[in-house]
């Protein structure tokens, strides 16, 4: 195991040992982090299950507090209090910007709020600024509202309380309300809040699945208004799990997609999560970790992996496909079994947690993927040509060793007595959780399938629709005002395969690549120049055995039917070249 991680582990399994076996006194966690016994008198005592210090949210007037603070937790924020919130906010606070995301298929508007000190109201403002941008967003699934909430509440302690320092280096982008129409398709729930939205929006669609093929409204709003012209050094989403075994507050993961350049990915796991992971359990009483889930069948458990969670290496979540443009993402999810304000409080420290952290590093994030847009497009003029680059169009996880895990051997549910309402069953999921030690970390994500990144793509003229997914990712792609010979690689596709996966039909290719080989192009060709920050997206996305890009989602289906697939082997239509025999001007 990498150095950098052992030691949090170590650190939190003493911390945790401390808590449960040595509530009072000199703590084994002081002992570890060499404080004294002043130190140990200032450690916070760890919540647990449902427990939230008192007054943690603090004391607001009615109008400003959101709608869980006014109905005893047991409401979610609709769009329209939302509105209403952020124009309560605007009349009491200068350091404000709201936009429009998009509007929805039901001619719903999502906004997003900017907080900037001096006030921003442009990206050019932005970028003029010096200041990296950090995106925030909330209720992507409605059904997991805890972030929205939270979300609220740090933009009022930002603006009217006493984090207003938050704002000395950055600017904060918030969406606390994404999916619009499923947050206002009301649904009762069991516990709270009693109602809710839905996972969907209008159209029955996962927004959360969307990341590569952006078909949808609402991710194209995200893409086009915020993603690309903002271009926030880092993206924040915040969900909720099921009812889980596992022992933590709040879980988090990032974009472990193998293609994307491992910098921004490894300052992220290296840097950022020990350091918020280690201020949350300080400054909020709280444990959180890898957003994982192992294998509730055995007990004890033995694997912890990003699988069990549905977190893959595919780029389909947009927390995952994010990281292919080389910045920085993070995914948090709370156990959705404990009370509505307890998950607000897990999201609300993190993310309290994580704009001091960004605020204190925003030079040093933006560094990280400022060398990491220099390196990728360095690489590629030095070594595509030749064929020695390379990268993954398939991966997998490994562990990084054995850990210390935090887990309930039983969460079991029950009646409410005198209600049809089911809760977490006396003795279940309660307390402190048992410390499972030896539990292996499948959380390493690892490339097991390679291609050439070649030096660009010739696209055919009649693929523009392509084309206009690959621009509104924020990929450059020319047109050819001439024709042009270049030598490169061929792909046959031998067959075209459906099959299930992740709950979507997709496409799979079988065949490989035969080459060099040189290839003439008319003028009107579209022509993508790999040597551009984006490139490593742009390969995900149109190599023809990516798991899941273009050609997994079936975005190129009707070209190779067209050429004739279903009858006999193909070349697929997207030239991959290393060298211009003939380039004219572009």
């Amino acid at each position: 195991m990498p150095r950098s991680r052992l030691p949090v582990h170590a650190i939190a399994l003493v911390a945790l040992i401390s808590v449960i076996l040595e509530p009072a006194g000199r703590s084994a966690f002081a002992t570890a982090t060499g404080q004294g016994r002043s130190g140990a008198a200032q450690q916070r005592k760890i919540y647990w299950a449902d427990e939230v210090p008192k007054g943690w949210n603090g004391k607001w007037a009615p109008k400003f507090q959101v709608v869980p603070e006014r109905t005893d937790f047991t409401r979610a924020t609709s769009t329209l209090q939302l509105h209403e919130f952020i124009d309560v906010l605007k009349w009491n606070a200068e350091d404000m910007h709201v936009f429009t995301v998009f509007t929805s298929a039901l001619r719903k508007v999502a906004p997003a709020i900017v907080l900037a000190h001096p006030r921003v109201t442009s990206p050019e403002e932005a970028r003029a600024s010096g200041k990296p941008v950090i995106y925030l967003q909330g209720n992507i699934h409605p059904a997991e509202p805890e972030g929205t909430e939270a979300l609220l509440m740090v933009m009022r302690d930002i603006l009217l309380g006493k984090y207003k320092h938050l704002l000395d280096h950055q600017i904060l982008i918030f969406c606390p309300i994404f999916n619009v129409d499923g947050t206002d398709t009301f649904v009762t729930e069991d516990g709270t809040p009693h109602i809710t939205g839905v996972r969907t929006n209008a159209g029955g669609f996962d927004l959360n699945r969307d990341g590569v093929k952006l078909e949808t409204i609402e991710v194209n709003g995200l893409y086009q208004n915020v993603l690309n012209r903002w271009d926030p050094v880092l993206l924040f989403d915040a969900h909720l799990m099921g009812r889980v075994n596992h022992g933590y507050a709040n879980t988090y993961a990032t974009s472990t997609v193998p293609t994307a350049h491992p910098g921004p990915r490894g300052y992220v796991w290296d840097t950022l999560f020990p350091a918020v992971r280690e201020a949350v359990r300080r400054d909020f009483g709280l444990e959180t970790f890898t957003h994982c889930l192992f294998d509730e069948a055995h007990w004890p458990p033995t694997v912890w992996s990003h699988d069990n969670a549905i977190w893959s290496v595919e780029a389909k979540f947009i927390v995952s496909d994010y990281g292919l443009r080389n910045r920085m993402s993070i995914i948090t999810e709370t156990p959705g079994h404990p009370t509505f304000e307890r998950r607000i409080y897990a999201q609300y420290a993190y993310i309290l947690a994580l704009l001091e952290f960004t605020n204190a590093h925003a030079s040093e994030m933006q560094r990280v993927c400022n060398d990491a847009d220099a390196d990728t497009v360095a690489k590629v003029r030095a070594q595509a040509e030749s064929g020695q680059l390379r990268n993954w169009v398939e991966g997998k996880y490994e562990s990084w060793g054995k850990i210390d895990l935090l887990a309930y051997k039983t969460n079991d549910t029950a009646y409410l007595p005198g209600t049809s309402v089911r809760v977490t069953a006396p003795g279940s999921a309660t307390g402190p959780p048992e410390v499972v030690h030896g539990v292996e970390h499948l959380t390493k994500p690892v490339g097991t399938k390679d291609a050439s990144v070649p030096r660009g793509y010739l696209i055919p003229a009649d693929m523009r629709d392509l084309v206009a997914k690959l621009r509104a990712h924020n990929i450059k792609v020319q047109v050819l005002d001439k024709p042009m010979a270049a030598v490169g690689e061929e792909f046959v596709v031998d067959r075209m395969v459906k099959a299930r996966a992740g709950g979507f039909e997709m496409t799979r290719l079988e065949g490989g690549f035969f080459g060099p080989t040189t290839r003439q192009v008319a003028a009107g060709t579209f022509f993508l120049d790999m040597a551009q920050p984006m490139a490593n997206a742009a390969f995900y996305y149109l190599e023809p055995q990516a798991a899941d890009g273009f050609v997994g989602w079936g975005m190129l289906d009707d070209a190779l039917r067209s050429l004739g697939v279903d009858k006999h082997p193909v070349v697929y239509p997207i030239f991959k070249f290393r060298k211009a025999v003939d380039a004219p001007g572009r």
